[in-house]
């Protein structure tokens, strides 16, 4: 889930506001404008290289996370419950800022609650690795440099970009080794330049390879560079831009991505339009089975906290071919908490037929409650339609988010899944409380 305020797009104390600010959460509100804004805290500063350590501050997450998998593989009567507890936490250290300087280290864990949860047999591993064993590990270690044009750290970083993303969907985000640059030509106009080389988290594990998602491992494989990318983004109206990015994954894809997104004010914050466009063309590299193109559109009417929207994206690739999320959920304004058009366009990418063509579509609605009283408060449903020559995918979402305070969180996800593309259906229930200090 994604909470954003949009704000300008440089936040120097100058820039800071627009004429409306408005705050939305929730599932149906993650592909909106400012997903691939990256708003700094102004952090303490410090006269001297000593003094960013003795002025250093100390933060943290602590996680308690339930999740239940039932499995449903050909019929109802093959059913296996799979389910866990975690007590997951992000322990990090910041530096204050000195000559524009500043270090960033940040640890995550997730503990098997072995006196509650099931045995080996009937756990759900999403928690966990090697055979439901906990994990620490250091997911963020950066040193950063900024000043009133220029965002840079480089280490081992969190970015969110279309094609590489924290996708924070269980106890450990995607974060990533290499490097980072936001550039701020104007107040309207700015460019980021990435290059990545490993990543550890949730979606880079392999667990045929045994890959663990606590072990930083290379994008593609050792013999490659890895993944560099540009963008350049130009804010034509208040709350709306239009962004073109271009990604190099070697041994991977050549990908050009370009969007137009926003919002449209009808009658002051209570009643507007998110609206968005994107194109995305992925060329092969290295007969790596990833090409196509993808396109997409998005829209979501609010009216006094309620909204309803609607997206459609359409995947065009030949036969053996597919597209790709890349690393982390991707930008694609249909993805569910499950299922993404990439997922069944590389579900079908073996088999046998004239192309691997695949369209998705995407209705949802909601509720923001905090116009009765019950302040951060978001309840929305949404469900999806996934289908290419070989079948379908229908999943059903209902979710809960709940940020009661600046400390305390709670997200909560119903997933209702079936495929009969390879005959396989679940119910997953995922709850998480989350308390920041």
């Amino acid at each position: 889930m994604i909470d954003m305020i949009y704000i300008a797009q440089n936040d120097t104390p100058q820039n800071t506001t627009k004429e409306i600010n408005i705050q939305q959460s929730g599932l149906v509100h993650s592909k909106v404008a400012g997903r691939f804004e990256i708003v700094k805290e102004l952090p303490k500063k410090t006269d001297s290289f000593d003094n960013m350590f003795n002025y250093a501050d100390t933060f943290g997450k602590i996680k308690l996370a339930y999740i239940n998998n039932a499995d449903k593989i050909s019929n109802i009567a093959n059913k296996e419950n799979k389910q866990a507890f975690a007590l997951g936490a992000e322990f990090g250290f910041k530096s204050a800022e000195y000559n524009g300087f500043k270090t960033n280290i940040l640890a995550y864990t997730s503990q098997n609650l072995t006196f509650i949860n099931p045995n080996k047999n009937s756990i759900n591993e999403d928690f966990f690795i090697d055979d439901s064993s906990s994990f620490t590990y250091v997911g963020e270690a950066s040193i950063a440099y900024s000043n009133d044009r220029v965002d840079m750290k480089f280490g081992r970083i969190k970015i969110e970009t279309p094609y590489a993303n924290s996708d924070d969907i269980r106890l450990a985000p995607n974060t990533f080794e290499g490097a980072w640059t936001n550039i701020n030509f104007t107040d309207e106009l700015q460019s980021q330049v990435i290059y990545l080389k490993r990543w550890a988290g949730f979606d880079s594990q392999d667990l045929d390879s045994g890959a663990s998602q606590h072990k930083f491992k290379h994008l593609i494989d050792e013999d490659k560079f890895g993944m560099i990318g540009a963008s350049l983004t130009y804010e034509y109206a208040k709350n709306s831009e239009l962004s073109f990015w271009y990604n190099y994954i070697d041994g991977m894809s050549a990908i050009a991505y370009a969007e137009v997104i926003g919002i449209y004010f009808i009658d002051g914050e209570g009643f507007h339009i998110d609206y968005g466009f994107q194109v995305s063309n992925i060329q092969e590299l290295d007969d790596s089975g990833v090409e196509g193109n993808v396109l997409g559109a998005l829209a979501i009417l609010h009216y006094n906290g309620a909204f309803l929207g609607t997206s459609y994206n359409i995947a065009y690739s030949d036969e053996g071919k597919s597209v790709s999320n890349g690393f982390g959920g991707g930008p694609y304004y249909t993805s569910l908490a499950e299922a993404t058009i990439s997922a069944i366009s590389e579900g079908a990418s073996s088999k046998s037929k004239s192309n691997n063509d695949a369209e998705v579509y995407r209705i949802a609605l909601g509720y923001e409650l905090e116009n009765i009283g019950l302040n951060g408060l978001v309840i929305e449903g949404a469900y999806g339609e996934l289908s290419n020559d070989l079948g379908s995918i229908i999943e059903k979402d209902f979710v809960i988010t709940y940020e009661m305070n600046e400390k305390w969180n709670l997200e909560a996800t119903y997933i209702n899944y079936k495929s009969s593309c390879d005959n396989n259906s679940f119910d997953r229930t995922l709850v998480k409380v989350d308390y920041s200090f």
